[in-house]
């Protein structure tokens, strides 16, 4: 009979774990980017609300100065 050759389970655990972790490091970039254009995305409509407020409230005649 041949001998046994018994491989490092540690090694193979190492490098299995050090590849989730590469995989789990992108995907939190990826969600990161997300996170950044949602961010981005916000920012521009809140924009838009403002100057669609402020629009509304010139046509109502709100907040304007009457001491005139």
């Amino acid at each position: 009979m041949g001998k046994l050759i018994l491989f490092p389970m540690h090694r193979t655990e190492k490098a299995r774990i050090v590849q989730d972790l590469a995989l789990q490091e992108e995907e939190i970039k990826m969600c990161l980017d997300d996170l950044e254009a949602l961010n981005e995305h916000i920012v521009d409509l809140t924009a838009e609300y403002e100057m669609l407020l402020n629009r509304l409230c010139e046509l109502q005649h709100i907040g304007e100065d009457k001491s005139d």
